[in-house]
């Protein structure tokens, strides 16, 4: 069984757009100015712990391409080996704050993180999310869409499932297109 940790809200800042020139970023990660590591932003779908196949990072990343368009709302998966000690919390906060997910002023970026050895699932939202999907929404999208299929070995369905039920929360609340660009994952 995976155990669960749940939202906690972030400020998350203007994605930059570094996948726009074209610029294919290798998934070594670096320290930042926080001090801890952040794997490099290289689409909707960073599977760093190769837990999804070619064909479920692809159908996963145009699910989430096709959400962005529709909504301008970013939602970026990862996944990692291991946490290294670390709690998810600080990890995905790092993270998110890091990659600047969701656009400048409207605070709409998510992260769904996901923890291989520690068995930790984590959402992590923006702050102008928090009005449509709230910590107990998304506690809930992680007990009823997640961790019963990763309990199975399920992970691309699970992430898939629990992905699907957090775009139907941010379909709530739609930005228009002047307000900013999509990532070209």
């Amino acid at each position: 069984m995976v155990a669960v940790m749940f939202c906690r809200r972030a400020h998350f800042g203007f994605l930059a757009c570094v996948l726009t020139a074209g610029v294919a970023i290798g998934a070594v990660g670096a320290a930042n100015s926080e001090g801890g590591w952040v794997p490099k932003l290289t689409g909707r779908v960073n599977d760093t712990a190769n837990v999804l196949s070619s064909v479920d990072r692809d159908r996963i990343a145009e699910i989430l391409r096709n959400y962005e368009r529709e909504t301008h709302h970013q939602i970026v998966l990862l996944t990692i080996a291991t946490l290294g000690g670390e709690t998810i919390e600080a990890f995905s906060l790092r993270t998110a704050n890091a990659w600047g997910l969701g656009i400048k002023g409207v605070d709409d970026g998510i992260l769904v993180a996901l923890a291989m050895k520690e068995r930790r699932v984590r959402v992590e939202l923006g702050k102008g999310m928090e009005r449509f999907i709230s910590d107990a929404d998304a506690k809930a999208i992680i007990d009823t869409e997640m961790t019963p299929a990763f309990a199975k070995g399920d992970y691309s369905g699970g992430l898939e499932r629990g992905l699907k039920r957090l775009m139907e929360d941010g379909r709530r609340f739609v930005v228009h297109a002047e307000a900013g660009p999509t990532l070209s994952n």
